[in-house]
């Protein structure tokens, strides 16, 4: 791997007490320039990719061992995986790291204005991926990704550019579909698709959604999507939904949610990109909400027929968003399954479930109606 130059650009301050400590410093290379500022024992960061200063959060250190990247829904950042960055969480030898999409969190255009030509697809955020992979966390990692983030997750870790980089992967409720737009430009949705989100936004798209932007994005809106999916209410707070409404005031969020709706899907379908990853040695860990009404088991138990060396880990009661409603389950599983992955003897077995006994091994069978349809039709398909 290439090695890449690094400055110091500031010295350690410490509080009064002597425990709160910062420091910021620049790391460049030909490829990329990152500022990083540390307040205890997180570091909160930025890098330049595509016109951006895109976020990033990191606790451990890059000598580590083992490293993880978290990747978030749709609508949520970095803060989102708190729990996750704190030291010791995920092993005493595991760096944590976590991103936010360009056009999300703290993520955005270094300028004032938009960037023209710029879509917010997945396939750009793919990319982004890929370039924090490469240039910033510079070594294999594990990529954990919930909802949106575990479709990007996926597709990573299939991308045949970025297969050096994967060491393993773990979904959190993966959200299978991404988009409306065909990817593919000889077909005729992709060809009637009236614009297909390269900025700037044609007015006659960001007048109607503008006038819906401001309620989509209220306190009552947020907090009535979160509680559909949630299985832990008590998760939902104030700074959950304060957090999640922030971004949304940045001067280009109505711009690139535009975008977002508008851009093509990926050009690797996700029923292909499991089909490369069952056909690859990483190993793929499935940690999954029981109780989620969007991404329910039969997408778990579909992915576990897909991917049949998948562990499947099962949480209940716990919604969409594992990471944030059981965070201590979720870091028990985690630390034990990383133990196990990066273990060299023989006779080690995956973990069975959680400390706490919320998350629980199981073989992805179906269970009811629905999920026996499913599975049947799965066993009369040719592609199975």
């Amino acid at each position: 791997m290439a090695t890449r130059a690094r400055a110091s650009i500031a010295s350690a301050v410490t509080t009064g007490d002597g425990r709160a400590r910062r420091r910021a410093r620049a790391r460049s290379s030909a490829a990329t320039t990152t500022t990083e500022t540390t307040t205890m024992t997180t570091t909160e960061g930025f890098y330049r990719w595509r016109g951006h200063d895109a976020h990033y959060a990191r606790c451990g250190a890059t000598t580590a061992t083992t490293h993880v990247v978290f990747l978030p829904g749709f609508g949520v950042g970095t803060f989102h995986y708190e729990a996750q960055l704190r030291e010791g969480a995920l092993g005493e030898d595991a760096c944590a790291w976590a991103l936010d999409f360009v056009g999300q969190g703290k993520s955005w255009p270094r300028g004032e204005e938009a960037i023209d030509g710029f879509a917010y697809s997945v396939d750009a955020w793919r990319e982004q991926v890929e370039y924090f992979l490469r240039e910033v966390v510079g070594r294999e990692a594990y990529v954990c990704g919930n909802s949106l983030g575990g479709y990007v997750a996926t597709y990573v870790a299939a991308a045949e550019s970025s297969r050096d980089l994967v060491k393993g992967l773990i979904l959190m409720n993966a959200t299978p579909f991404w988009a409306f737009v065909p990817s593919d430009e000889e077909s005729l949705g992709y060809k009637l698709a009236p614009w297909r989100g390269s900025l700037p936004v044609p007015g006659w798209i960001r007048a109607p959604i503008k006038q819906y932007w401001e309620s989509f994005r209220s306190r009552a809106n947020v907090r009535g999507l979160l509680s559909l999916v949630y299985a832990n209410a008590e998760a939902i707070d104030d700074r959950l939904i304060r957090d999640i409404i922030e971004p949304t005031e940045n001067k280009n969020a109505l711009s690139t949610f535009c975008s977002v709706v508008w851009s093509p899907k990926s050009a690797m379908s996700f029923d292909d990109m499991t089909e490369r990853i069952r056909d690859s040695n990483i190993p793929v860990a499935l940690v999954y909400g029981k109780e989620d009404p969007w991404v329910v088991p039969l997408w778990g138990q579909r992915l576990k027929r897909a991917i049949p060396r998948a562990h499947y880990y099962e949480l209940s009661p716990v919604g969409h968003c594992p990471a944030h409603e059981a965070p201590e389950t979720v870091n028990s599983i985690l630390s034990r399954y990383l133990q196990f992955c990066e273990s060299t003897a023989e006779e080690t077995q995956p973990p069975s479930g959680s400390a706490d006994g919320r998350a629980k091994l199981i073989d992805g069978a179906p269970r009811n109606i629905f999920e026996r349809i499913d599975a049947y039709r799965a066993s009369r398909s040719p592609t199975m």
